[in-house]
C-alpha cells in the first residue's frame, strides 16, 4: 500500500490506481477451506453419506439417557433396563466424565463388598469416542474401536449417542438411495 501512495505522489497527475492486496487466507484455513464451508458454497460435492447430524436426524429426536456421577448403581441398572441400553454416559456438573457399561456393573455387583447402593462414579470408564454433529459419517466407523458408543458433543453438551447398530441402520437406509 505504501508503494502505491509513493507512486501516486510521484506521477503528479490524477489517475485511478488499483492496488491488489493478496491475502494468503492462512488465518481462515479452518473455515474457508474446511470441507463443510467448501460444500456449502458449492466448491465440493455434498458428502454422499452425510454427517453425524444427518444420522441423528434419521435416528429421531429423543432425550439422551444419562447418569450422574452420584447416582446409585441400582438407579443406573433401572435406566439401562427401562431403555434397553448397555452403555450410559455419566455426567458430573453437566459435563461428560465417561461412560458406564453393563459389563462394568456386572463385575461390580459380582465382587464381594460391592452392592447396588454404591455410586456409579467408581464404575466410569473412558471407553468411548466423541464427535461433533459436523463430523462426516465416513470418518466414524473406525471410532468404534475406541469404545462401544460414540458420544456426540455440541458446545460441551451431549447432543446424542451413536451405537454400532445406529450406524449400521443409517448406512443400510442410505446405500439404496445412492445406487438408485
Amino acid at each position: 500500500m505504501a508503494g502505491a501512495i509513493k507512486y501516486a505522489e510521484r506521477i503528479g497527475k490524477k489517475v485511478n490506481i488499483v492496488v491488489l492486496l493478496p491475502d494468503s487466507a492462512q488465518k481462515y484455513l479452518s473455515k474457508i477451506f474446511g470441507d463443510n464451508w467448501m460444500r456449502q458454497n458449492g466448491f465440493l460435492e455434498p458428502d454422499p453419506i452425510g454427517t453425524v447430524a444427518d444420522l441423528l436426524a434419521a435416528k429421531g429426536a429423543g432425550a439422551v439417557v444419562t447418569a450422574s456421577a452420584g447416582d446409585k448403581v441400582r438407579d443406573v441398572i433401572t435406566k439401562m433396563k427401562a431403555h434397553g441400553i448397555s452403555r450410559l454416559p455419566v455426567l458430573r456438573d453437566g459435563k461428560l466424565i465417561g461412560v458406564v457399561a453393563e459389563i462394568d456393573v456386572l463385575r461390580h455387583m459380582a465382587e464381594s463388598g460391592h452392592g447396588p447402593e454404591d455410586t456409579v462414579e467408581q464404575l466410569v470408564e473412558a471407553d468411548f469416542a466423541t464427535v461433533t454433529p459436523n463430523t462426516r459419517i465416513a470418518l466414524i466407523s473406525d471410532l468404534f474401536g475406541q469404545g462401544g458408543i460414540i458420544v456426540v458433543l455440541e458446545d460441551d453438551s451431549i447432543a446424542g449417542v451413536i451405537t454400532k447398530i445406529d450406524l449400521i441402520d443409517y448406512l443400510a437406509k442410505r446405500i439404496p438411495e445412492q445406487r438408485g
